[in-house]
């Protein structure tokens, strides 16, 4: 008797407000529209006046509720106040030439001062600002761990480099046993006084000329005398220099005791992201995921600074290819940045992020990622968990069934329609709440997926190519208008992209 797979559905993203599920926002500009509304009548008592007040009154609602590309024009508000300002500031280009020159050594340009040697590695000014690669020697993992400090939000986050199997070719039993072996990770670091602020598990599909996987076959080849050796070696021929290799890292992060600096909770907060991240390592050996240790500074520096480089095919064809790019390992901050509405540029590439608005909300499988993950495009796939400590998770709990008591019932006087949707919240929370009676770990997580290329025109005919994928995948992707730059952070190693 075949057994059955096992099946995961995932809930609508929660959209709670302060009366009756509106926004502070959606209030706030609908009692203007009020206020206006009201305002005008008494300066105009006459047809003319109640034709302006009821024009105010729909322009308002119409802000409040109409949605432009997902989102309505009070939420886009601030998007466009900070777009404005960036551009009015000049700060959507922090280069004069971005893409031309990887070492300053060699004549590339130079926009900010470098680090004093043994120093953090700070980032220029920008939304890298603040940030810097600090040196540590981790005891139990026996090596040189690089950790990203972030001055201005007071956190350390460390990475490790992972290896997985070959999890969709395995069988249903198999799989479920390894996705509860993950989860009892997550678990693990849910408890009450847990010192990890932030998970982030981060899959990147790197351009590759072709040599690694050459190499991974001379390597894991039994005899060269067989027919299936001659047969994959004329396949890898036909795929030319159009290969990727993929990298997994699995990045952890701890607060310091607040913002700022003081060499001793510094040096506390750095121990603790150490230990935090060799239990990890001990956690993920034991679900069967191979752990290739913890990323050093350069290693760091390279997972990073991997954005802004060219396909390797391309660099080897160009004048850059007779550059240095060496000179700059251990310096992973973009040379050069350039903001545009919907895209952004670092150094050689320009990127395109989207936001995973919606999961799976049909019963899907455990490798119902696939389609987004695999493929030959140069694509980035990033989730940010925060783990919720059980006390916490609880009240919060409790506080929206409440919320949704509250607002079903102020609905129902109000004559409005119990939408399949506001049932579906409903039933997500009564969910989590005998979920965590059942001693379940509670996250708070966020997704988003960025597509990198050199050339624009490609990079929009791969971004069709990626929500094509993330439709068959069950993901709903918004990509993230007027704020590519911040949101290229989130699919780096950096534990951004919760609020």
């Amino acid at each position: 008797m075949a057994t059955e797979r096992p099946r995961y559905r995932f809930g609508p993203l929660e959209r709670r407000g302060l009366i009756a599920g509106w926004r502070g926002g959606q209030v706030a500009v609908v009692a203007a529209g009020l206020l206006l509304g009201v305002g005008s009548l008494r300066l105009h008592p006459d047809p003319l006046g109640v034709a302006e007040a009821v024009a105010v009154l729909g322009s308002a609602l119409a802000v409040a509720c109409w949605p432009l590309g997902g989102r309505t024009a009070e939420e886009w508000l601030p998007t466009l106040i900070r777009w404005g300002a960036d551009g009015a500031g000049g700060r959507r280009r922090r280069s004069g030439q971005p893409g031309a020159g990887h070492c300053p050594a060699h004549g590339g340009p130079v926009p900010f001062v470098l680090a004093r040697p043994g120093g953090p590695r700070l980032a220029p000014p920008g939304v890298f600002a603040g940030l810097g690669i600090l040196e540590a020697r981790a005891t139990d993992l026996a090596a040189e761990v690089g950790v990203v400090q972030d001055r201005r939000a007071g956190t350390l986050t460390a990475a490790l480099a992972l290896e997985g199997h070959s999890f969709a070719l395995l069988g249903t039993d198999e799989q479920e046993r390894r996705v509860g072996a993950w989860a009892s990770v997550l678990a693990a670091l849910a408890r009450e006084g847990s010192a990890v602020h932030r998970l982030q598990w981060l899959a990147l599909a790197l351009p590759d000329d072709g040599r690694k996987v050459r190499a991974d076959l001379e390597e894991r080849a039994v005899s060269r005398d067989r027919e299936a050796y001659a047969s994959y070696q004329q396949l890898l021929e036909a795929c030319g220099t159009g290969t990727s290799r993929h990298l997994v890292l699995l990045a952890v992060q701890v607060r310091t005791s607040r913002p700022g600096r003081g060499t001793d909770r510094e040096r506390a907060a750095v121990d603790s992201v150490l230990r935090e991240l060799a239990n990890l390592s001990r956690l993920v050996g034991g679900a069967d995921v191979t752990c290739r240790g913890p990323l050093g500074p350069a290693e760091l520096a390279a997972a990073i600074l991997a954005i802004g480089q060219p396909d390797p095919a391309e660099l080897a064809a160009s004048d850059e290819g007779r550059r240095c790019p060496p000179c700059m390992v251990g310096w992973p901050w973009p040379m050069a940045t350039q903001a545009e509405w919907g895209r952004v540029r670092t150094d050689a590439n320009w990127h395109v992020t989207y936001w995973i608005a919606e999961w799976p909300r049909v019963e899907v499988g455990p490798d119902f990622l696939a389609p987004i993950l695999l493929g030959p495009l140069r694509r980035s796939v990033a989730v940010v968990m925060e783990p919720v400590s059980p006390s916490r998770a609880v009240r919060a709990v409790e506080a929206a069934r409440t919320a949704d008591i509250a607002d079903s019932e102020l609905r129902r006087r109000g004559g409005f329609l119990a939408t399949a949707r506001r049932a579906r919240e409903a039933e997500l929370v009564a969910r989590r709440e005998a979920e965590l009676a059942d001693g379940h770990g509670s996250y708070r997580f966020s997704g988003y997926v960025t597509v990198t290329s050199s050339d624009p025109t490609q990079l929009e005919e791969w971004c069709q190519a990626t929500e094509q994928a993330a439709g068959q995948a069950r993901l709903e992707l918004r990509r993230l208008y007027g704020d590519q730059e911040r949101a290229l952070l989130c699919t780096l190693p950096l534990c951004r992209g919760l609020s």
